[in-house]
C-alpha cells in the first residue's frame, strides 16, 4: 500500500484522502478538518500542491 502524509497535520493518508484545489493544483489531505484549514489558508499550503 502506498501511504503518504497529510501536509497539514502529518498523519498518514491511507484511503486516498480528500482532494483540495489550491491555485489550480491539487492537495491531498487526510480529513475534512485539514481540507477546511487548506481552504481557509491556501497560501500556507500552496507549496504542497502538485
Amino acid at each position: 500500500m502506498n501511504t503518504t502524509k497529510c501536509p497539514v497535520c502529518d498523519w498518514d493518508i491511507n484511503d486516498g484522502g480528500i482532494k483540495v484545489r489550491v491555485g489550480g493544483k491539487e492537495i491531498t489531505v487526510c480529513c475534512d478538518d485539514c481540507a477546511k484549514k487548506v481552504e481557509e489558508s491556501p497560501a500556507e499550503y500552496a507549496a504542497a500542491a502538485q
